[in-house]
C-alpha cells in the first residue's frame, strides 16, 4: 500500500514539473524569441527594401514616344505647358485626334476618333466627345451625333488648313519608371510655320508662336537662310545652352498606349 502511494506522488510530481517545463518554454517563446521575430520583420535593412525599378527607355519605346511627341508639337505646341492645373482644352485634344485620322475632312465614327485619343492619351482619357468647331472660328467643322456616336463632316469652310509648326526635337534622355511612368527630356527648335502655303525652313525658333509678329519674325537664333535649311549637329550644340528643356510625362495602360500626361518646360 505504502509503496502504491510512493508511485503515486513520483507520477505527480513528474506530471508536476512538465507542466512546469512546459509553461516556462512557453513563455520564453512568447516574450523573447517571438518579439525577436516580430523586431526582425520591422527592422528591414535599407539594401533589403525594394526600391522603384527604373530604366532607359529602348530604342523601340523611343521611337515610339518621339513620334508621338513630334505629333503633339507639330499641332498644338503653343499649349505647352500642360499639367493637372492647366490641362490641354478638349478641342484641342478633339481638333488634334480628327488630323491623325487617315479619312480627315469626312465622316467618320465615335470609335475612329476613340481609338486615336487612347493611343495619343491613353485608355483613361479626360476628353469626351462632343462638336468639334472650325479652328478659323467660322462654326462646327464635325458635327457630333451622341446617339448614332457619329462625326458628320460640314462642308462649308472655304478656307486652308490650321498652322502647323516645324520642330526640329532632340531627345536628351528617356527614363521609365516602374514600367508605367515614362519620362522624356528634349530640347525643341521650331522651324518657321506651316501653312497654307509652305515655305522653306529657312529660321529657326526656341519657342513656338502661332502668328508672330515681324519683329518675331526677325529675332530667330538661327537663320534666316533663304533657302531650305536643315540644323547641323555643330549649330545645335552652339545654341544648346539658350534652348528650354521641356519635359514629357506620359503612362503606359494596360493596351500599350503611351498617354500624354504633362508637358513642362524649364
Amino acid at each position: 500500500m505504502k509503496e502504491k502511494n510512493n508511485n503515486r506522488l513520483i507520477a505527480i510530481i513528474i506530471l508536476l514539473v512538465i507542466a512546469l517545463l512546459a509553461t516556462s518554454g512557453y513563455i520564453i517563446y512568447d516574450k523573447v524569441i517571438k518579439k525577436e521575430e516580430v523586431t526582425k520583420e520591422k527592422v528591414t535593412p535599407k539594401e533589403e527594401q525594394q526600391q522603384p525599378v527604373t530604366r532607359n527607355t529602348t530604342k523601340e519605346e523611343q521611337t515610339i514616344l518621339l513620334d508621338q511627341i513630334t505629333a503633339y508639337t507639330t499641332y498644338f505646341a503653343d499649349s505647352y505647358p500642360i499639367t493637372e492645373e492647366t490641362p490641354l482644352d478638349n478641342w484641342e485634344a478633339l481638333s488634334f485626334a480628327t488630323i491623325q485620322l487617315e479619312n480627315s475632312f469626312s465622316d467618320f465614327m465615335e470609335s475612329d476618333l476613340e481609338k486615336v485619343l487612347e493611343q495619343y492619351f491613353g485608355k483613361n482619357h479626360p476628353y469626351i466627345h462632343a462638336d468639334i468647331n472650325c479652328f478659323a472660328g467660322d462654326g462646327v467643322l464635325y458635327k457630333y451625333d451622341s446617339a448614332k456616336r457619329t462625326y458628320t463632316y460640314q462642308d462649308i469652310h472655304a478656307h486652308g488648313g490650321r498652322t502647323a509648326f516645324r520642330p526640329t526635337i532632340y531627345i536628351l534622355e528617356g527614363i521609365v519608371k516602374d514600367d508605367t511612368t515614362y519620362e522624356v527630356t528634349t530640347q525643341i527648335l521650331y522651324a518657321n510655320n506651316a501653312g497654307d502655303t509652305m515655305g522653306p525652313r529657312e529660321r529657326y525658333y526656341i519657342t513656338a508662336n502661332k502668328t508672330p509678329t515681324t519683329e518675331e519674325y526677325e529675332d530667330c537664333i538661327l537663320g534666316p537662310y533663304g533657302v531650305e535649311h536643315e540644323v547641323t549637329e555643330e549649330e545645335y550644340q552652339s545654341i544648346k545652352d539658350q534652348i528650354p528643356i521641356t519635359t514629357f510625362t506620359f503612362e503606359k495602360d494596360e493596351d500599350n498606349n503611351y498617354g500624354l500626361k504633362s508637358v513642362t518646360i524649364a
